[in-house]
C-alpha cells in the first residue's frame, strides 16, 4: 500500500474535506508531515501516518478495490459507501468528472463480460453508486448519483458533440424568460423604484409601488418573483445596484480605476500629496479661562514614491499650518518638485502659493479638481487608515458617527475619565509623530501592487543606493525667512476597480469598465503573461477583452484609463436618466401621499360613515354642518377700502395706547420696587410729588400692586 498521498487522492474521505485544497489548507493546520511531490503537476504529498485514523482506514479500503469485478455483491453483504461530502459543481468540473466516469466505463466494458449490454450498464451503474470503482473521490463528490439513461445521453454526446463542453450540461439556458425579464416594461419599472427609493425601499415597497403606479396584476407576478428579481440583478449588475443604493459611495466602489497615479513617479520627492481632515479626537484647549474639549485637525503629507508620511496637528484649518507642515517635511525630506493639493481655500491661500513659489514648487499642473478626491489617491487612503485602522486605539477617539459618539459616552468607562486627563493639541502631536516611526516601518502593498511588500525606509535606502541625492535645505533659518515673507478559483475572478488580480500582478484593459463586481473566466499563457484573456463564464463562448499587465513597459496606461472613463460614463448617464425617472415618480407619490393607500382606506371611510349614520345625535350635528356650510356658501359682505384704512389706523392706534400703559406700569412697578427695598433696608426715603405719589397710590390699588404687597409683607399693618 502507498505512504504518501496528494490532496487530490484524500478529498472526500472520512472526516477529510471534499475539495483538495480544503485538504491542503487542513493539513497545513494541523503541521501533517509532507514532501514534494516528484509527479507531473508538483504540490505536496501527506504521509500516511499523519492522517486522521479514520481517512487511513478508508485507504486501506480502497487499496483492496479493484475495477474487473463482475460478481454482484450477495445480498446479505453490507454495501461499502464511503460518505463523500456533496459540492455544487461547475461547468468545468462537470465536464472533468464525466470525462473521467467515461473512461472508467471503457475500461469496464473491456475487463468484463456480460451476457447482455443492459447487464453491463446496470452493472456498471450499480458499481459506480456503491462507490465500487476506483475513482477519485472529487468525482463522486461533483456527480454522486448516476443513471443509465444519463449514462448512454453522455456517450452520444461525446460522440457526436463538436467540443467536449457540451458534456457540462445545458444549464441556465432558460434565463431571462421569466414573468418579469419577459415584459420589456417591468425591470425598468422596478430600476426606476429602485433608483428612487434606494436603500429604503426593499422588495415589499416596490411590489406595492409597481400595483399602485404601474399597474402590475398581483394575478400574474408575485411577490417572491419581485424579491428574486432583485437578488438576480444585485448579483449581476452591481455597478447599477451600488449607484442606487449609496451614491455618494460610487466613486470609491465601483468607478474604474485602472489607471496609476504613481506611474511617472520615479524617485522620492518627486511628488508629494497634501490633505486636510477633522480627526474623531477631542483635544482639550483653554479659552477665556475654561478648559474645553474639541476636534482638531491633521494636515498629512505623503511622499508617493516612498509612501513616507509628516503630520501636522492644528486646533485650525489655515493656510499657517500647512506652510508649517510643508516647512517641516522640507527640513526632514528635502524640497520635493511637485505638490498636488485641492482646491480647498487653506491651500489656494496667497500664503501658501507665496510659499510654496519662493522654493520653487509646482502646483498647479497637479492641483485636483473641485469634487474629485480621487485624483490624489494616496493621501486619500492614508486618511482611511489613520482614522479608521490606528486612530481607534486612542483612548480619546470619540467615534466616527453620532450614533458611535452617543455608544462611546454612554460607556461607564468614559465617564470616570475626566477632563483634565485629555490629551492636549502637544500632546496629540507626540502620539502622531511616534505613531508615524511605526507607520513608516510596515510593509506597505503586496506583490506587485503599491510598494510590493516593502516599508517606506526600506524603498527610501534603495533609492539612497541607486544614486538618489535629496535636495536639502541647509540652514532652516532660509526657511523661516521664506514663511515669513507669505501668509485559486477555478480560473474565475472578480473585476475589481483597478483591474483583474492574477499572479500577484493587475491587469486591465477599457472594456472591463463595465464589468466592475462581476464574476469573468480568465486565461493566460505562463510563458507569455502580460495578457489575459477574459471570458464572460467558463464555456468560453462571450469573449469578453483582453487585458494586459498595468505595469508593463510598452503599454499607455493613461489611455486606457481615459477610454475605461468614458465607458463608465456612458453607464453612468444611464443611470441618471432612470434616476430622473425615480424623482419624477417621488414627486409623483409626495404630492398624493395617499395615494399607496389605495382602495382600502376609502372603503373603511364608508364603513366608519355608515356606522356614525345610525346614531342620531350625529345625525343631528352632521345637519347643523351641512346648514352651516350652506350659509358660509353666501357671498361675503364687501367693505370700502377708505373704511378699511380708518379701520386700521383705529387699530393701530389703540395697539400704541396699550403698549404706553403697559410701560407706564411697568416703570411705577420699578419706583415701588425701589421704594420698599429702601424702607426694608432703613435708608432715607426720598420725598416724592403729591402727583407721583397718587400716580403710585393708584398702582397699589390695582390687582397687581396688591399681590406686590401681599408676597412683601406679612401683616396688615406692614402693609
Amino acid at each position: 500500500m502507498k505512504q504518501w498521498y496528494s490532496a487530490f487522492e484524500l478529498a472526500g474521505l472520512p472526516d477529510l474535506p471534499a475539495l483538495p485544497n480544503n485538504v491542503a489548507r487542513k493539513a497545513k493546520a494541523e503541521q501533517w508531515q509532507s514532501r514534494q511531490r516528484t509527479g507531473r503537476g508538483g504540490g505536496r504529498e501527506y504521509a500516511y501516518n499523519s492522517l486522521p485514523q479514520t481517512a487511513q482506514t478508508a485507504l486501506i479500503h480502497n487499496s483492496g478495490r479493484i475495477v474487473d469485478v463482475n460478481i454482484e455483491p450477495s445480498i446479505g453483504s453490507p454495501k461499502v459507501r464511503p460518505q463523500v461530502q456533496q459540492v455544487k459543481p461547475t461547468s468545468e468540473q462537470r465536464i472533468d468528472a464525466w470525462l473521467a466516469i467515461l473512461r472508467a466505463y471503457e475500461h469496464w466494458c473491456a475487463s468484463n463480460t456480460f451476457e447482455t449490454v443492459l447487464d453491463r450498464d446496470t452493472a456498471f451503474v450499480r458499481a459506480y453508486n456503491d462507490r465500487q470503482l476506483a475513482l477519485v473521490n472529487w468525482v463522486y463528490a461533483y456527480l454522486p448519483k448516476l443513471s443509465r439513461s444519463t449514462l448512454k445521453a453522455k456517450q452520444k454526446l461525446r460522440r457526436e458533440a463538436p467540443t467536449i463542453s457540451a458534456l457540462g450540461g445545458n444549464y441556465g439556458h432558460r434565463r431571462g424568460t421569466g414573468r418579469i425579464d419577459s415584459d420589456p416594461d417591468l425591470p425598468a419599472a422596478i430600476e426606476t423604484c429602485l433608483a428612487a427609493g434606494g436603500k429604503h425601499w426593499g422588495a415589499s415597497q416596490i411590489y406595492d409601488i409597481l400595483q399602485f403606479e404601474f399597474g402590475l396584476d398581483p394575478e400574474t407576478c408575485s411577490l417572491g418573483q419581485v424579491r428574486a428579481w432583485l437578488r438576480q440583478f444585485r448579483s449581476n449588475r452591481p455597478q447599477e445596484w451600488a449607484m442606487y443604493m449609496s451614491p455618494d459611495r460610487v466613486k470609491g466602489t465601483v468607478s474604474p480605476a485602472f489607471g496609476s497615479r504613481s506611474q511617472n513617479v520615479f524617485r522620492p520627492n518627486q511628488v508629494w500629496e497634501i490633505d486636510s481632515m477633522r480627526v474623531d479626537i477631542e483635544c482639550k484647549s483653554e479659552r477665556a479661562g475654561e478648559i474645553r474639549l474639541d476636534r482638531v485637525f491633521v494636515i498629512a503629507c505623503i511622499d508617493i514614491f516612498t509612501r513616507r508620511v509628516m503630520l501636522k496637528v492644528s486646533a485650525q484649518n489655515n493656510g499657517e499650518a500647512v506652510c508649517l507642515l510643508i516647512a517641516r517635511a522640507i527640513l526632514k525630506w528635502g524640497v520635493p518638485e511637485q505638490i498636488r493639493t485641492d482646491c480647498g481655500k487653506e491651500y489656494l491661500s496667497r500664503r501658501v502659493q507665496r510659499f510654496l513659489a519662493n522654493l520653487g514648487v509646482d502646483t498647479e499642473d497637479l492641483r485636483c479638481l473641485p469634487g474629485h478626491p480621487e485624483q490624489k489617491p494616496f493621501v486619500e487612503r492614508f486618511n482611511r487608515t489613520f482614522q479608521h485602522r490606528d486612530l481607534v486605539k486612542n483612548p480619546f477617539f470619540v467615534g466616527h458617527s453620532v450614533a458611535e459618539r452617543q455608544s462611546l459616552r454612554a460607556s461607564s468607562n468614559r465617564n470616570c475619565a475626566g477632563i483634565e486627563l485629555a490629551m492636549s493639541v502637544e500632546d496629540f502631536q507626540r502620539w502622531c509623530d511616534l505613531w508615524r516611526l511605526d507607520y513608516e516601518q510596515r510593509p506597505h502593498g503586496r506583490a506587485g501592487i503599491g510598494l510590493e511588500g516593502k516599508s517606506p525606509l526600506e524603498v527610501l535606502a534603495a533609492a539612497v543606493d541607486g544614486g538618489w541625492v535629496p535636495h536639502q535645505i541647509h540652514n532652516p533659518r532660509e526657511l523661516d525667512f521664506l514663511m515669513m515673507t507669505a501668509p485559486g478559483k477555478e480560473g474565475t475572478r472578480q473585476v475589481g476597480r483597478q483591474g483583474i488580480s492574477v499572479c500577484g500582478r493587475l491587469y486591465v484593459a477599457a472594456e472591463l469598465a463595465g464589468w466592475i463586481g462581476k464574476t469573468v473566466y480568465v486565461c493566460f499563457d505562463p510563458q507569455q503573461p502580460r495578457t489575459i484573456y477574459v471570458y464572460g463564464s467558463d464555456r468560453l463562448t462571450k469573449f469578453v477583452c483582453q487585458a494586459v499587465w498595468r505595469e508593463a513597459a510598452d503599454i499607455d496606461l493613461a489611455d486606457i484609463a481615459n477610454r475605461a472613463r468614458h465607458l463608465y460614463e456612458i453607464l453612468l448617464r444611464s443611470v441618471s436618466q432612470i434616476r430622473k425617472r425615480g424623482k419624477t415618480l417621488l414627486r409623483k407619490l409626495a404630492s398624493d401621499p395617499y395615494l399607496l393607500v389605495g382602495k382600502t382606506a376609502q372603503e373603511l371611510t364608508e364603513v366608519f360613515k355608515s356606522k356614525l349614520h345610525d346614531y342620531p345625535a350625529i345625525q343631528a350635528i352632521t345637519a347643523a354642518i351641512t346648514e352651516s356650510e350652506a350659509r358660509s356658501d353666501v357671498e361675503p359682505p364687501t367693505i370700502e377700502l377708505e373704511r378699511y384704512h380708518q379701520e386700521l389706523k383705529r387699530l393701530e392706534a389703540e395697539s400704541e395706547q396699550q403698549l404706553l400703559l403697559q410701560e407706564q406700569q411697568q416703570s411705577r412697578q420699578y419706583r415701588v420696587e425701589e421704594l420698599i427695598n429702601r424702607w426694608q433696608q432703613q435708608q432715607t426715603r426720598p420725598v416724592l410729588e403729591t402727583s407721583e405719589l397718587e400716580l403710585l397710590m393708584q398702582h397699589l390699588s390695582l390687582p397687581e400692586g396688591r399681590g406686590f404687597l401681599a408676597a412683601v409683607t406679612s401683616t396688615e399693618r406692614r402693609k
